[in-house]
């Protein structure tokens, strides 16, 4: 007799949705529970035993609990199913959705996030249509693949044109997430991915809020990011969240917390970090020793990040890909014109304007607005108000209320000068910034 063949087919829906022997005998049980009114008898030797291919045919009832439970045609279950058991289940009370497996249609049973939102400096409505959760049944590792790209959608954007209006969007879906986990059955791993998209979204969330200016929101949402990756145990998610705590930490003058927070996400990560978060800690790291005066380890800060950098490959998560020979030679310039060094600032972030790619339009618009305070700072106010130009031609396309602020704090030191080029300027940007 030959050796049963493998059911490949039903241990690919398995890992999908990350469920073990056990784990899916249970759902089954229940499954049956719904469906006929009686709880299931399956175990997980009943279940090895379809995955090894010893049980080809198994009862009607376990066949429509599987197509329930994983929503899909009894034909992609890897069973040999005879011309009796294609008629027994054609005779179930819902046909319908057993036979032909068509499932529940999430788009309009599960709440779904659509936010439609304005780029108000520029009247480009950009639609958002989340991947949608299931209102019942099961979470699979699909459904958290699908949420991971709606999050790439998300800093697709902020590259483009600012985070303003995203932290609300984020916090929303990942509000959702929880109620889906709530509502629904999911294994082990699908749970420890759940924990860790949420607290990605959270992430997320924090970042657009403190680019928005909003620290306090920023704080909340970076809390709700830890939890996240602590129950994940995700240590990489952790230190993400630290160096965005760490560059808000320096944007309110506290140069020790920006050094501690960076050092404590170096350390948490030791060996098994991407060298792209090396490089962007490393530079969090240079702007606090910028800040308290340190030159002599603020150097050794920036040397560290560019050579990490040079060990990063290509590809990079989404929320990472900004970290580049641009990303760093700003991180340079503002930790520069910490040690009061603006001459060389300027150098450095003329040549990261240089270096930075053309995706990133919002970080493009900042670069621009610290290149013209580093003007500024090195007594050349004609250069000063000529990139500031710069940067109010992106004011209609990016909105980044934390830079469009400096900008403006810009314009009123310019406008103390009383020359004829910084006149012009001030003019401009009244006009700019009154009709955008």
């Amino acid at each position: 007799m030959a050796d049963p063949t493998p059911n490949l087919p039903l241990r690919a829906l398995m890992t999908e949705h990350g469920l073990k022997a056990s784990e899916l005998a249970a759902a089954v049980n229940s499954a049956e529970q719904k469906l006929f009114g009686a709880p299931g008898n399956a175990t997980d030797r009943q279940v090895r035993r379809w995955l090894s291919g010893e049980a080809r045919t198994p009862h009607l009832h376990y066949i429509a609990a599987l197509m329930s439970v994983f929503k899909v045609p009894a034909d992609r279950l890897g069973f040999a199913l005879t011309g009796t058991r294609v008629h027994q289940l054609a005779r179930l009370d819902d046909p319908s959705t057993l036979l032909t497996g068509h499932p529940i249609d999430r788009q309009e049973n599960a709440p779904v996030l659509r936010r439609e939102f304005m780029i108000a400096a520029t009247g480009n409505l950009l639609s958002f249509a989340f991947a949608p959760l299931p209102a019942a049944g099961r979470i699979g590792m699909s459904d958290v693949a699908r949420i991971r790209e709606s999050i790439d959608q998300l800093h697709a954007v902020d590259d483009a044109y600012g985070g303003e209006q995203l932290a609300e969007v984020a916090e929303n879906y990942a509000g959702q997430i929880a109620n889906a986990m709530g509502r629904c059955l999911y294994g082990p791993n699908v749970e420890k991915a759940l924990y860790q998209v949420q607290g990605e979204l959270s992430a997320s969330a924090g970042w657009f809020a403190f680019d928005s200016g909003d620290h306090t929101r920023a704080a909340r949402n970076f809390d709700a990011g830890l939890r996240g990756a602590l129950l994940a145990g995700d240590r990489l998610l952790q230190a993400r969240i630290w160096a965005y705590m760490a560059r808000q930490s320096w944007e309110l003058g506290r140069a020790t917390e920006t050094v501690t927070i960076a050092r404590a996400a170096l350390d948490a990560t030791r060996g098994g970090r991407d060298p792209r978060l090396g490089a962007l800690l490393h530079g969090r790291l240079a702007l606090g020793y910028g800040a308290a005066g340190e030159s002599a380890r603020c150097g050794a800060s920036l040397a560290r990040a560019d050579a990490l950098l040079d060990q990063a490959s290509d590809s990079a998560p989404a929320w990472l890909r900004f970290v580049g020979p641009g990303e760093l030679l700003g991180a340079a310039a503002m930790a520069h014109m910490g040690l009061g060094q603006p001459e060389e600032a300027v150098r450095q972030e003329e040549e990261g304007m240089r270096l930075l790619g053309s995706a990133f339009q919002r970080n493009r618009f900042a670069k621009l607005v610290h290149l013209s305070e580093c003007h500024l700072a090195a007594q050349e106010p004609e250069k000063a108000v000529a990139t500031a130009g710069q940067a109010l031609d992106l004011y209609g396309s990016v909105n980044c209320p934390r830079w469009a602020a400096k900008l403006h704090t810009f314009r009123d030191d310019v406008a103390k000068r009383a020359l004829p080029e910084t006149n012009e300027f001030v003019e401009r940007y009244d006009v700019t910034t009154t009709t955008a």
